[in-house]
């Protein structure tokens, strides 16, 4: 479990304070000085900014959307805000209008023009660019939302009031985005004034009716997003404490430093630094502040969309909580009898940070060591360490090569207590078995690591840990590590098995949202959002389907029931053996149930796989000859496409008109440009080289052998043929039952090019999407909805739904008859 590391987002982990002073202090210790003050030592992307520009990114978008599609409820209650707050007579709502006008452009002028004065460009330019956002967002929230009458309403109000409205939403985001920007450059006092200004032309406005108070608050949320977005874009200043800091805050806590420095270290975000005391003793000390805390929240909030069932607790209340709970397990653990750094001090620093002081031991952690250093008694005294863990239900759940360190003794030590839990799980005290097992097979090899985790935590412990041995149980150190090693945890799961006796269990499911369901979502929603409009006039449809000349739905039938001829002829042509064509054909219709059970033709590609092999193919060659009849269906379905387009001309598309032909060709050399671009990248020509080409090869090759093949070759594309030209034909009749006027060339360019946008739909058979696509497609051609929808609708229960049932009674036989 390892936080998100980089500039934009550090993390809050305790620096290696415990390795050898070569390493934590190379450069010369410099005597204590006296200043204790903060100073700003470069610019930085805070993960501060991170927090506050997604805090209100969300709740202005939540604003915007809800002022967008309530338009006429927010309207109403804006307008009876509007009326409740409207009790000061117009000469007084003159007044205080035009004092808060020029009390934003007195403060703006302010703001901008000390920087200018004191000639700090970099917080002028700043300023300039977080206003210059600011009005974008503001015009284009007001796009947005578009409440046209009610902004026209507000704007009378304010006219006969004798108030000029331009200032009101634009001055006030430019004013949120300019105080934003300069808390960062000012005290802490200055920043309570600007918020205590802000929010009191927040309220005046409010109290003179010159905006909706929607508005007034999008337009705040709006400039304060300007403002984080613009730090986060060009920079916050570094404020580093002082050598004085760090000295005054040790010697408050009775650890009188002789000598202080800076640590070189990979502290993660916190400032670490290596202390001679007086007596003699040397301390490591870190400073953690509140760019820490802003890390955790972002990691936590990361972890929990993400993730689920893996011990987070909800986020400490403040940075002084999350410190007290890292020295608590510190405590808690050494106090155990865990081998970990004694903590000797906690302090505040500066403003907003704390430090935190361990003893300093003399040594390396395990990713800074060779594999020779890691014996098999260094093996047992680390496995021994966690058993004390677990014997105090301390979970430390970031088990990693670089939280273990080897003192000049060869003993190992626990370091990093910032991400554990007291009173843990047994899950979590599963999940640190998991991840220190996979960390030390990278150093040790598999059934060395195995065998002494199950020596010292005994067989039940460690094979409780499979079902967390995964790589969402694992440190991000970790699994940049097993990118060149796939095969490891496997194998380490292999040998716990063995070792412990007991069958591979079922991994457990952490991931809360999977990318299928996210796009299966998205898809949806589009879908969703495109049938809408066509299903408002129900009472036209229904009279549409009384209307309907059902003569049609046995022809409908009977031509879906053709595309499964057609699917067996291409199997049977795509393999040299020779297959039985009535098992073949009751293969192809269990393949459209098995379809049906995971997106892409997935299930029905691997049951005509299968069913290859039952039949005495080899699976090579079976594998090979599936995938050549989903190709040759690919080839056929886009030659026709070119037929049906040129066939129905723009009859097609309606109002929809073709890219110009000049377009198509810079698209295709801006494609070929990309691709250029992209190879000349190492990596991808490796990938290219050893994935692409051998796939490309064997695909050439089958072709190569089916086309030596004449009897095979028409077999294979005139399968594929039969399918596209079968469902084609069945959307066709389906629009005649319903009285449709389109010709079979048009609907057949509707239906290829819809199904062709359908394809990439990650749900089963396009569901949602194809529907989505043929509508919009056959009303676009001219097509009334009252007709497109049923009609689309009866093709889909013809060809996709209706075959469900005698699919599934195909694929019983097939299992009871042992042909798959």
């Amino acid at each position: 479990m390892e936080r998100t590391t980089g500039t934009a987002l550090p993390s809050p982990r305790p620096p290696r304070a415990t390795t050898p002073p070569s390493e934590t202090a190379p450069r010369a210790a410099a005597p204590v000085g006296s200043s204790t003050d903060e100073v700003i030592t470069g610019y930085e992307r805070s993960p501060s900014d991170v927090l506050r520009t997604v805090v209100f990114a969300v709740l202005a978008l939540l604003l915007v959307a809800l002022a967008r599609w309530s338009r006429d409820e927010v309207a109403a209650v804006d307008e009876d805000l509007v009326q409740r707050l409207s009790f000061l007579t117009p000469a007084v709502g003159r007044v205080l209008a035009g004092a808060v006008t020029l009390l934003i452009l007195a403060s703006v002028l302010a703001a901008w023009a000390t920087p200018l004065v004191t000639r700090r460009s970099r917080v002028l330019g700043s300023l300039l660019v977080s206003g210059v956002l600011a009005v974008l967002l503001v015009q284009g929230a007001d796009w947005v939302v578009d409440r046209g009458d009610a902004d026209a309403l507000a704007r009378e109000v304010a006219r006969r009031d004798g108030v000029d409205t331009a200032l009101t939403v634009a001055g006030l985001a430019v004013m949120a985005a300019s105080f934003v920007v300069l808390a960062p450059f000012v005290s802490r006092r200055w920043r309570r004034a600007g918020a205590l200004l802000l929010a009191l032309v927040t309220l005046v406005r409010l109290l003179v009716p010159v905006a909706h108070p929607g508005t007034v608050a999008v337009a705040v949320l709006l400039g304060a997003l300007a403002g984080s977005g613009t730090l986060l874009l060009l920079g916050r200043p570094s404020r580093r404490p002082t050598t004085g800091a760090v000295a005054a805050a040790l010697a408050g806590s009775g650890l009188r430093p002789a000598e202080l420095a800076p640590a070189v270290v990979d502290a993660r975000g916190s400032v670490p630094w290596v202390a001679t005391l007086a007596d003699g003793d040397r301390v490591f000390a870190k400073v953690m502040g509140a760019d820490n805390r802003a890390a955790d929240l972002l990691f936590r909030a990361y972890r929990f969309l993400r993730l689920k069932d893996v011990g987070d607790e909800r986020p400490f209340s403040s940075l002084r909580r999350t410190v007290e709970h890292e020295a608590l397990v510190s405590l808690l653990v050494r106090d155990a009898g865990a081998r970990t750094p004694r903590l000797r001090a906690i302090a505040p620093v500066g403003s907003d940070s704390f430090l935190l002081s361990y003893d300093l031991i003399d040594g390396a952690t395990l990713d800074k060591l060779s594999d020779d250093a890691v014996t098999p008694p260094v093996l047992q005294g680390i496995w021994e360490q966690v058993a004390v863990l677990r014997r105090h239900s301390v979970a430390h759940r970031d088990l990693r090569r670089a939280n273990i360190l080897l003192d000049d003794t060869g003993r190992p030590w626990l370091i990093d207590f910032g991400f554990s839990e007291v009173a843990a799980s047994p899950a979590l005290l599963d999940a640190d078995v998991a991840q220190l097992l996979v960390a030390l097979a990278l150093d040790v090899g598999v059934e060395p690591a195995v065998d002494a985790a199950i020596d010292r935590l005994g067989p039940e412990a460690v094979a409780a840990a499979l079902p967390r041995m995964q790589p969402n149980s694992l440190s991000g150190a970790t699994r940049d590590a097993l990118k060149h090693r796939k095969d490891l945890v496997p194998q380490i799961r292999a040998a716990v098995c063995r070792r412990s006796g007991v069958p591979e269990p079922r991994l457990a499911d952490l991931e809360r949202v999977h990318l299928k369901t996210v796009l299966t979502v998205v898809l949806l929603a589009v879908a969703t959002y495109l049938l809408a409009p066509q299903l408002g006039d129900v009472g036209g449809m229904v009279a549409r389907v009384r209307e309907a000349d059902w003569v049609w739905l046995p022809w409908i039938l009977a031509v879906s029931a053709l595309t499964y001829a057609g699917a067996t002829l291409s199997i049977v042509g795509a393999v040299p053996a020779r297959l039985r064509l009535l098992t073949t054909f009751v293969a192809q219709l269990a393949s459209s149930f098995a379809s049906k059970l995971a997106p892409a033709g997935i299930g029905g590609m691997a049951l005509n796989v299968r069913f290859l092999q039952r039949s005495g193919v080899d699976l090579p060659v079976a594998t090979s000859g599936v995938g050549l009849s989903y190709a040759a269906g690919s080839v056929v379905h886009v030659v026709l496409m070119v037929v049906f387009a040129v066939w129905a001309g723009q009859s097609a598309f309606g109002s929809l008109r073709l890219p110009r032909p000049q377009a198509v060709l810079w698209g295709v050399l801006a494609v070929l440009a990309l691709a250029a671009a992209a190879l000349a990248v190492p990596a991808v020509r490796r990938l290219v080289v050893g994935k692409v080409v051998p796939l490309l090869r064997r695909s050439v090759e089958g072709v190569g052998a089916a086309v030596r093949r004449p009897a095979k070759l028409a077999l294979l594309l005139g399968g594929a043929a039969v399918i596209t030209l079968g469902y084609l034909v069945c959307l066709y009749l389906s629009t005649r039952a319903f009285g449709g006027g389109l010709d079979l060339a048009t609907v057949g360019a509707v239906y290829l090019a819809g199904a062709a946008i359908a394809a990439a739909a990650p749900t089963p058979g396009g569901l949602g999407a194809l529907e989505a696509a043929l509508i919009a497609g056959l009303v676009a051609a001219g097509m009334d909805h009252t007709v497109a929808v049923p009609a689309v609708f009866l093709y889909r229960l013809a060809t996709f739904w209706l075959p469900i049932l005698p699919g599934w009674a195909a694929f019983a036989w097939l299992r009871r008859s042992d042909y798959v």
